[in-house]
């Protein structure tokens, strides 16, 4: 009898416990669930002390095991800012864009994207500002009056918060089923085409009308996104643009030339259909290679392609075989093409790192938001753990792009902060002083999913002015690979 109270105790703490990795791969909760399990325990452990009459030493080991899972499980909800998150559960269809909610639906959903922007962003951490109070007063009030809420409706009022933090990484999007695309893209491109006009006006002077729908720190990266949403009707109707009717656009070609085209709903396909349109081969798209490299011996070049961030062994692999044969081949000019990569994991630069003649290098710092707690994280000093026998000391090139966002913006940054190589092309996406590391809700009703960063970046040269990675050779990004060649023409044939 004596040892069921002690068994009893134990069991409960170990279930208190899993509530945190379990939240994290399977179940939603709301975090008063680990008060009531830390209250369990405590109760547990003290009907042990009562009836269970058990030895000093077991009252002692028990209490203190009961204390750290009690902390364990209150920390797992209030100081995680992955608890709710999708992060590692996978995602699910959004409810479709123009589906009709309550108004206590919808009021709910707003109040869970508040929640978890109060406990996990780092801009929260003393209080909500006084301009996103006022920006989610008006959305409740605007909500409140509408004849019809739909799922749109509920979108643009989260971006109406959203983008009052100017943080790029912070913003709500639909994962819709249906999705559409605008058949002429790819004659657009072919012509060399580029949007210029909705409607007869500017991208950014539309993008400085809608800018209390978009989240970006730089006006290149709201445009790029705005593009995005000019290019499927779900996004158009987000916009407020009636495709019914027809809307404008005007594409501006290389000579300069201008051309202005009406599109309407039939203009927009699924993806069978447009792959049928433009005769694209539909190969799987996810059997490409994320990142691979070519060597051209006679330019004396090597090109690292990296289309996104993944820091895994297929990455690490291709960077020994690179410099492997980069050193055997006597190569001396080395560029990545991070253009249009839009993020991941920051490791990746590090790795990349270690193949470079530094001893160590500047680095961000940043704040971790921890619930009650900012945690300080780096001394903005890395040391560099160098591959000895594959050091390269050649010319280091970095092509960049507006699409160039988050770990592959840092990519590019610690190149220019430490002076290792040029970089050449656009400005990257997002600046370097900046929130991310982000943690990813589903809204319980629309299912709208809403991103917001946990920590705040800072730059790595701080004595850097200017909060931007600019390229120290400007071209468009499409030209980037031809401006490096006709920079390293002088060494051809060497």
């Amino acid at each position: 009898m004596k040892k069921k109270y002690q068994f009893l105790s134990v069991v409960i703490n170990l279930l208190g416990i899993a509530l945190v990795p379990a939240n994290l791969f399977w179940i939603y909760a709301p975090e008063y669930v680990t008060i009531i399990f830390a209250v369990l325990m405590l109760a547990a452990f003290i009907l042990y002390i009562v009836k269970g009459n058990g030895k000093r030493r077991s009252k002692i080991l028990l209490g203190v095991f009961t204390l750290l899972s009690a902390s364990i499980t209150l920390f797992g909800a209030y100081c995680n800012p992955y608890w709710n998150s999708i992060v590692f559960k996978g995602y699910f269809y959004s409810k479709d864009y123009n589906y009709v909610l309550t108004y206590e639906e919808a009021k709910e959903d707003l109040d869970y994207f508040m929640h978890y922007l109060e406990k996990d962003h780092p801009m929260f951490f003393e209080g909500m500002p006084k301009e996103v109070e006022e920006k989610y007063q008006q959305a409740v009030e605007e909500l409140a009056n509408a004849n019809q809420i739909n799922v749109t409706m509920l979108h643009q009022k989260m971006q109406n918060i959203a983008s009052t933090l100017k943080d790029a990484h912070t913003y709500s999007h639909g994962y819709y089923e249906d999705v559409f695309y605008l058949k002429w893209i790819p004659s657009q491109r072919e012509k060399g085409q580029r949007l210029i006009k909705v409607e007869g006006m500017e991208l950014a002077q539309l993008l400085e009308q809608k800018s209390d729908l978009y989240c970006y720190e730089l006006e290149s990266w709201g445009i790029m996104r705005m593009k995005q949403d000019l290019s499927d009707p779900q996004g158009m109707y987000f916009l407020g643009m009636d495709l019914e009717k027809g809307v404008s656009y005007t594409f501006e070609d290389k000579e300069g030339n201008e051309e202005t085209v009406l599109y309407t709903t039939e203009d927009f396909v699924t993806w069978e259909e447009y792959v049928a349109f433009n005769q694209i081969e539909d190969n799987e798209s996810e059997n490409e290679p994320f990142v691979y490299y070519t060597i051209d011996k006679e330019k004396n070049l090597a090109v690292l392609t990296l289309e996104s961030c993944n820091y895994n062994k297929e990455y690490r692999n291709c960077l020994k075989e690179l410099f492997t044969e980069v050193k055997a081949q006597k190569i001396e000019n080395v560029a990545v093409d991070i253009r249009d990569n839009g993020g991941g994991n920051s490791l990746v630069v590090n790795e990349f790192m270690k193949y470079l003649d530094v001893d160590s290098y500047k680095t961000e710092t940043s704040e971790w938001r921890l619930g009650f707690f900012n945690l300080t994280l780096g001394d903005g000093i890395t040391e560099n753990n160098k591959y000895s026998d594959l050091t390269f000391t050649g010319n280091l090139y970095c092509l960049t792009s507006q699409g160039s966002f988050s770990s592959a913006m840092m990519f590019a940054e610690y190149i220019k902060a430490n002076r290792l190589g040029t970089l050449i092309g656009e400005a990257p996406g997002n600046t370097p002083t900046s929130y991310g590391d982000i943690a990813v809700f589903r809204m319980p009703n629309s299912g709208i999913y809403v991103q917001m960063s946990t920590k705040r970046f800072y730059q790595a040269d701080t004595e850097e002015t200017e909060n931007i990675v600019a390229p120290d050779v400007f071209c468009e990004s499409e030209d980037a690979m031809e401006k490096l060649i006709q920079i390293i023409a002088p060494t051809d044939g060497k």
